[in-house]
């Protein structure tokens, strides 16, 4: 019963410090740990943000996880400690898989918008810009800033 504990309790610690790791953004992107779809692993702050939102859950998978293997160790008859075992194995398991789900969630929807708003037509940008002459606007979407307000030379000559 031994060795079983100290198993779960070493995946505990796995994920709980990954689950503390991308609370604080420091979990590297990787092939092991974490959230790994197509989009977050396409890049760094995909993999940090998706990693992010299911990071409470794998805190507490981890926290699950100690609290059987301690119980299970700290348990007095062998019944007991083998429910304990499997009780936070599972629900190690359990919320380890909640977290993924969540994160590829947040993944999907993070993906979703950067595609809309990539299908959205290049416009000059009006915002905060009271209605002037034609020539103060900023550079049509075919000019060299792209529409961009912020580095529309004509913008910024104009202000």
């Amino acid at each position: 019963m031994i060795v079983p504990a100290l198993v779960l309790a070493v995946a505990a610690l796995v994920v709980g410090g990954a689950g503390l790791l991308a609370l604080r953004h420091r979990l590297p992107r990787n092939r092991v740990l974490g959230v790994r779809t197509v989009w977050t692993m396409h890049s760094v702050d995909a993999f940090r943000r998706a990693n992010r939102a299911a990071a409470p859950a794998f805190v507490g998978a981890g926290v699950a996880g100690l609290a059987g293997a301690g119980t299970a160790l700290g348990a007095a008859t062998t019944g007991a400690g083998v429910t304990m075992l499997v009780l936070g194995a599972l629900a190690l398991v359990g919320l380890l898989g909640a977290g993924g789900v969540i994160g590829s969630r947040f993944a999907e929807a993070e993906q979703a918008e950067h595609e809309a708003l990539a299908a959205m037509p290049a416009t000059p940008c009006t915002a905060g810009v009271p209605e002037e002459p034609e020539e103060q606007a900023c550079a049509p979407a075919a000019g060299a800033c792209g529409g961009a307000c912020a580095i529309c030379p004509r913008a910024q000559a104009g202000a």
